[in-house]
């Protein structure tokens, strides 16, 4: 596809927009879009649900409604499991990568730059090693 076409300008201004647009809609709420539309739909569907219910004498047709609440809020729940589970298997793989990273730069710590002078300690450790390795102490 040709970047040069009037209609990947056009379709880039949009999308441009539509990304300032919801950045300033996620500071507006204060977080996630797609959270508060969910709390908001949860809480239309409940008082929905409550005023079938109202409606309803007590026998089968109410408790097939609540059946059917119930399956939905369970699907619900569900969604929200799942949303949790791959935000801990996200925090898991950072934790994974920092300690990885931790562990290299530990490595690379341990590894002396042979073009630097030896200080002080370095030669006595390398003298102490002689003298272990011919039993000398």
């Amino acid at each position: 596809m040709s970047t040069t076409s009037p209609n990947f300008a056009e379709i880039k201004a949009m999308l441009t927009q539509m990304a300032a647009e919801t950045e300033e809609l996620k500071c507006a709420v204060g977080g996630s879009i797609t959270d508060v539309a969910a709390a908001w739909i949860t809480t239309q569907y409940l008082q929905a649900v409550r005023a079938q219910l109202a409606k309803l004498p007590e026998g089968a047709d109410r408790l097939k409604l609540l059946r059917q609440a119930s399956a939905d809020i369970v699907a619900l729940q569900r969604g929200g499991h799942s949303a949790a589970r791959l935000q801990l298997d996200r925090e898991k793989l950072d934790l994974q990568q920092q300690q990885r990273r931790d562990a290299a730069q530990k490595k690379n710590q341990k590894t002396r730059d042979p073009k630097l002078p030896l200080s002080d300690e370095d030669r006595k450790a390398i003298v102490d090693k002689i003298d272990e390795i011919f039993g000398l102490k």
